[in-house]
């Protein structure tokens, strides 16, 4: 059976700090994350939703559910697709580690199994490559 776990990782030159602030903070995440902002109380049970207009013009809204939360360090959450057809949810768990004067990002998005799976992986490959881009680019020049 293939797994569909996106594994990425991202080095950004700036505090740990700024980088949670960027993937916590409404007003931040709209400026990479596909024009989304992100919102919850950041506790473990909570809802997050993501919400914005993709592209400007294409109403998205995801919810789910914090599962774990160190800030700072760990962000883990589990997204549920109510508009995707074939239904499916991602877990992401988003790392931070800092190095030699570098967060160090890392993502991992357990697309699930059954129908879409891998549809849902190949889509989820493409996003996270341009969301870490846009988290790198915000953050270090911002």
């Amino acid at each position: 059976m293939k797994d569909f776990v996106v594994k990425k990782s991202v080095a950004i030159n700036a505090p740990v700090e700024a980088v949670w602030d960027a993937l916590t903070n409404p007003e931040k995440t709209k400026r990479y994350f596909y024009n989304c902002g992100v919102f919850s109380d950041w506790k473990a049970g909570s809802p997050i939703v993501f919400k914005g207009k993709m592209l400007l013009v294409i109403p998205v809204e995801l919810e789910g559910v914090i599962m774990e939360v160190k800030p700072n360090k760990l962000l883990k959450y589990k997204l549920f697709n109510e508009s995707d057809d074939r239904g499916g949810s991602s877990t992401i768990t988003d790392e931070l580690d800092y190095v030699d004067g570098e967060t160090l990002v890392h993502i991992t998005d357990d697309v699930g199994l059954g129908n879409g799976a891998e549809d849902r992986y190949k889509r989820s490959v493409k996003g996270w490559d341009k969301v870490l881009k846009g988290l790198k680019d915000f953050v270090e020049h911002n």
